[in-house]
C-alpha cells in the first residue's frame, strides 16, 4: 500500500477526534512527510495543527536541525514549539533511554487535554521494535511493540504511519520535492537498532519481502493477548481487594503465571516502574517465605516489602530527616515518598494549640526509649509497643514524625503523626487545637 495524504486521513478518522494535532518533528524523513501531509489536510482535521521539536543537544549540528524545522513550519504556516533538554546519563544508564525520557517529559508538558501527539514511526520501525523486544526475551506486552493510539496524559498519542514502510514515505517525499535531515548517528551500527536496520533487516526482507506487514500483524495479536491478560489481572486484583497493598494469599491461591500478571498490574497501578522478570520471581519466593520475615525486593525506582500477610509496593524511601521546628500554617516536605507535614488550626482536634510557642513545635524521629499514652487509653507504654500493637509497618516506624512541645514539655511526646495525640495533650471539645496533617505518606499499617 503506497502512502498518500488520503490514506493518512483515513487512518486519522479511525482515531479519536482531537482539538489539536501536535506533530513530534525531528526534521527527518518520517516526521517531515507526516507534517507536510497533514498541512495539506488541515481543512479536514477536527482540530488545529502544530509541531514540537526537541533538541537533545547531542550533536554539533543540533541548532541547524532546529532551524531547518523552524523553516519548514514557517513555509507551512504551522506553529512550532522548540525545547532544549539536557541528556546526561548516569553510570550504567543508556544514552538512548535517557534521551527518550527527556523527550517524553517535554511531550507530557506540551500536550493539553483533548489534544493528540502524533509521532512518525512507521512499519519498519515497528519491525525493529518487535525484533529488539524478542531478542530481549519480552513477553506479549513487549512484543505488542508500538500501539497505533493510546491515551497520553489527558489526550492521546498516535502513530498514524505504522501502516506504511520507509520506502513508501521516501517515494511520496520525492514526488513532493521534500528535503529532510539525515542524522549521522543513524548509521552507527554499534547501536542495536541501527545494526538491525542496516545489517539484519535487508537480509530478512530479501527472503521475506512482507516481513514488516506480517510482524505488524503478530504485534497486533500480542497486543490483543496483552489486553486480555490485563483484564484478567484487573479482575483478580478486584477480587482480592483492589487496595494499596496486595494480600499474599492472592499469590498463593493463583497459578504462578496469573500471580505474576496480578503483581505487574498492582505495581503499575501504584505508578511504579515494572520489575524485570527475575525480580518478579524473587518477589513470589519472598512472599511465600516464613511469616516472621519482612523481606524487601528492590529494583530501579521501586521496592516491594512484605508484612502481616500483605505486600507493599513503593518508591525506595529516604532516611528520616533531621529534627526541625514546625509552625502552624507551614508545611514541611519530609523527603521523596514520605509526604509533607503541617499543623492546621482546628477546634477540638489534634493537640492543644496552647502547647505551641513562638518557635513552633519540635519534630523529631525515633531514637529509642520513647513512651506515651495515646488519647483514650488508660496507661502509658513504650512507643515501640504501641507501634507493634497497631501493626505499623516496620520500615516506617523510624520515619514517623514525633511531635514535641517546648520549654517544660520539651522532653514529653505530644503526638505521633498519622496515628494519635497523647494524653494529656489532646485538644478537648471546644478547645483550640492543632490538627497534625501528614499528606502523601506511604501506608502505615
Amino acid at each position: 500500500m503506497s502512502f498518500s495524504p488520503d490514506r493518512l486521513l483515513e487512518t486519522l478518522r479511525g482515531l479519536p477526534a482531537a482539538s489539536c494535532y501536535r506533530v513530534g518533528l525531528s526534521g527527518g524523513l518520517d516526521s517531515t512527510v507526516l507534517l507536510q501531509a497533514l498541512a495539506g489536510l488541515r481543512s479536514e482535521l477536527s482540530g488545529e495543527l502544530a509541531a514540537l521539536h526537541v533538541d537533545h543537544g547531542l550533536h554539533p549540528d543540533a541548532s541547524r536541525w532546529q532551524q531547518h524545522c523552524a523553516g519548514l513550519c514557517a513555509r507551512l504556516s504551522v506553529p512550532l514549539e522548540s525545547h532544549r533538554v539536557q541528556v546526561a546519563p548516569a553510570a550504567g544508564e543508556s544514552l538512548e533511554a535517557v534521551a527518550r525520557e527527556r523527550r517524553y517529559a517535554v511531550f507530557r508538558q506540551a500536550v493539553h487535554p483533548g489534544e493528540m501527539l502524533l509521532l512518525a514511526q512507521h512499519a519498519d520501525d515497528q519491525l525493529e521494535t518487535f525484533l529488539l523486544q524478542a531478542l530481549r526475551g519480552a513477553g506479549v506486552r513487549g512484543l505488542a511493540a508500538m500501539p497505533e493510539c493510546v491515551p497520553f496524559e489527558k489526550g492521546w498519542l498516535a502513530r498514524p504511519l505504522l501502516r506504511h514502510g520507509r520506502t513508501e514515505l521516501e517515494a511520496w517525499a520525492g514526488t513532493q520535492g521534500l528535503t529532510w535531515i539525515e542524522d549521522p548517528s543513524n548509521a552507527d551500527t554499534g547501536l542495536d537498532r541501527n545494526y538491525l536496520r542496516h545489517e539484519v533487516l535487508p537480509l530478512l526482507k530479501a527472503r521475506w519481502p512482507a516481513a514488516a506487514d506480517t510482524v505488524a500483524r503478530a504485534a497486533r495479536h500480542c497486543a490483543e493477548a496483552a489486553e486480555t491478560l490485563k483484564a484478567l489481572a484487573a479482575e483478580d486484583w478486584g477480587h482480592h481487594g483492589a487496595g494499596e497493598t496486595l494480600p499474599v494469599l492472592a499469590l498463593e491461591v493463583l497459578p504462578e503465571a496469573r500471580a505474576r500478571h496480578l503483581m505487574r498490574h498492582w505495581i503499575e497501578a501504584r505508578g511504579l516502574p515494572l520489575p524485570p522478570a527475575h525480580k518478579l520471581t524473587e518477589i513470589l519466593l519472598q512472599a511465600r517465605a516464613a511469616e516472621d520475615r519482612n523481606p524487601c525486593v528492590d529494583w530501579a525506582g521501586a521496592e516491594v516489602r512484605r508484612y502481616g500477610g500483605h505486600l507493599y509496593a513503593q518508591r525506595p524511601l529516604p532516611p528520616a530527616p533531621g529534627e526541625f521546628r514546625l509552625r502552624p500554617g507551614a508545611a514541611r516536605e519530609l523527603g521523596e515518598g514520605l509526604g509533607a507535614l503541617s499543623l492546621v488550626p482546628a477546634m477540638g482536634e489534634g493537640i492543644r494549640a496552647a502547647l505551641c510557642g513562638s518557635e513552633g513545635l519540635r519534630v523529631a524521629f525515633r531514637s529509642g526509649g520513647e513512651s506515651c499514652r495515646p488519647a483514650g487509653h488508660g496507661h502509658a507504654r513504650p512507643l515501640k509497643k504501641w507501634l507493634q500493637e497497631m501493626h505499623v509497618v516496620p520500615w516506617l516506624r523510624d520515619r514517623l514524625p514525633l511531635i514535641y512541645g517546648e520549654s517544660g514539655a520539651d522532653g514529653e511526646l505530644l503526638a505521633v503523626a498519622g496515628l494519635f495525640a497523647c494524653e494529656p495533650h489532646a485538644a478537648r471539645p471546644g478547645e483550640a487545637g492543632l490538627r497534625i496533617e501528614w499528606r502523601g505518606h506511604p501506608p502505615l499499617a
